[in-house]
């Protein structure tokens, strides 16, 4: 079976993208790939254009994330598809690849359920009946394989259909985990803004080289959190590695694997 790969390159400030389309140039040489990005920073910035501001909840497990009403929904698809899955298409053509750019939208491509958002406010935990946020339950398989081969790359944007046909925001880096799992792909690639899993955040040398998922845990915080959560259900779904990287061109050692 051709060895396989998924990349998730993160959507905060910092993220080199021309660094992210090397990477994926680099890998597509000898495996398939999948791109998956995230539009946060992006997001951000449209939201303050549009006089919508973002908020930020935070879940009673202390996991972080955008509160998604429709408005903010919309401001992430322009986002998202608007800018960030264009970029990422042209840059990649640039480079001799033939992109695809889709969202799970796109041919069903990724369908799942609306969650019971709970967020934690004052001590008090209380359900977000207005959030599109979801969660990914199924890949289209035939799909996704019909843009994936020597030279081709699909490019998604986190977005998903509902059970009731409503668009979702599902968090991009665990969506990169259901569509590695659901391919065999014998590796998760992560791509953000710093080098990997610091012991301390505030410490750059601190860097963690390699973990078992147990020991990332108990090291992450804030956003990381997420990006673990992601590594543990790639891990759980039969993808030998994870590996947590800055998405830009750097010393290839510089990096956390994680690992069962």
């Amino acid at each position: 079976m051709t060895a396989c790969t998924v990349i998730k390159a993160g959507g905060s400030a910092g993220v080199d993208r021309d660094a992210v389309c090397d990477l994926v140039a680099q890998y597509l040489r000898e495996r398939l790939v999948v791109l998956v990005h995230g539009a946060s920073a992006e997001t951000d910035r449209l939201s303050a254009v549009l006089g919508h501001p973002v908020e930020t909840i935070v879940s009673p497990s202390g996991h972080q994330s955008r509160r998604t009403d429709r408005a903010t929904l919309e401001i992430f698809a322009l986002a998202a598809l608007g800018r960030e899955n264009f970029l990422y298409v042209e840059k990649l053509q640039q480079r001799g690849i033939d992109a695809f750019g889709l969202s799970g939208l796109s041919g069903r491509l990724l369908v799942g359920r609306r969650k019971d958002v709970r967020a934690v406010k004052d001590g008090k935990t209380f359900i977000l009946r207005d959030d599109h946020t979801g969660t990914v339950d199924t890949v289209n398989l035939p799909l996704l394989r019909q843009l994936m081969g020597p030279g081709r790359v699909p490019v998604v944007a986190p977005l998903a259909l509902s059970e009731r046909n409503e668009a979702l925001n599902v968090d991009g880096d665990r969506v990169a985990a259901r569509i590695a799992v659901a391919l065999g792909a014998d590796s998760l690639v992560i791509l953000t803004n710093v080098a990997g899993l610091l012991r301390d955040v505030a410490d750059p040398s601190s860097l963690v080289e390699s973990a078992t998922v147990l020991e990332a845990e108990s090291l992450a915080a804030g956003r990381m959190k997420k990006k673990i959560l992601a590594a543990r259900e790639a891990l759980e779904g039969g993808v030998r590695e994870v590996i947590i990287r800055r998405a830009a061109n750097q010393d290839p050692q510089l990096r956390t694997v994680i690992h069962r």
